[in-house]
């Protein structure tokens, strides 16, 4: 069998986890997701180092709730995820409101900033999602240190290996074939496909976007700046 099919494999498992072992976490953020949107309330989300790449997904993309916001865009801010104290000036400038939902990525869990992020989420009062390894946090723990699992509300297990990559280089230690991002982008839509069927129950119509690609896309999509562009600016443009 080839790396390339190893790898595919490898996905193919650990979806079948996820879906198997997290599926009541993922139903309960869903369930949380929907109760602030219907209510008009905003999805914040916040990644560092590659884990702004699932932060970033759901922003303005069809197929996805309007009411997705990061809490930053930048992706030089891998260089500071290690730093006391940053994650914290960043949550100064923070605008959740009580209710409203704060999903954060983080591979290991161990770095100051995400695990700051969340505290400062929990103190506005939002409800925070943590999805990250359980087993990466546990090897990468150094003595007594708080992981982003033990201070969110709720916190969803990837189940992505220690050290994300997942295939072995043949006669050697290292690996290739990282699956956090595949693992956090996954969660991340099954969650908001999870919402969207509780919005439908409460007779709620979830504010989904469509391809500005499609013939009825740009008028579809500007009702959602109408409602949403206060808070997200960028849906106006």
């Amino acid at each position: 069998m080839s790396m390339g099919n190893i790898y595919l494999d490898n996905v193919r498992n650990l979806v079948d986890v996820l879906e198997h072992e997290e599926m009541p976490k993922i139903q309960i953020a869903g369930e949380k997701i929907a109760d602030s949107t219907a209510t008009g309330g905003i999805v914040h989300l916040f990644g560092s180092g590659h884990s702004i790449l699932a932060a970033l997904e759901v922003f303005m993309r069809a197929g996805s709730f309007s009411n997705s916001k990061p809490v930053m865009k930048e992706l030089e801010i891998d260089r500071f995820e290690r730093i006391p104290g940053v994650g914290s000036a960043i949550m100064r400038n923070f605008d959740g409101c009580p209710g409203e939902v704060l999903i954060i990525f983080s591979n290991s869990g161990k770095n100051p900033l995400p695990v700051e992020v969340a505290q400062r989420g929990k103190e506005k009062g939002v409800f925070t999602v943590a999805i990250t390894s359980f087993e990466h946090a546990e090897k990468a723990r150094n003595g007594k240190i708080e992981v982003l699992a033990e201070v969110v509300d709720l916190a969803i297990d990837t189940h992505v290996p220690y050290g994300d990559a997942s295939v072995s280089l043949p006669g050697t230690k290292i690996k290739t074939g990282p699956l956090s991002t595949v693992a956090n982008v996954t969660l991340l839509h099954s969650i908001y496909c999870m919402a969207v069927e509780k919005l439908l129950e409460k007779n709620v119509m979830p504010p989904v976007r469509v391809s500005r690609n499609t013939p009825a896309g740009d008028a579809h999509n500007k009702h959602f700046a109408d409602v949403y562009g206060d808070r997200i600016p960028d849906l106006r443009y």
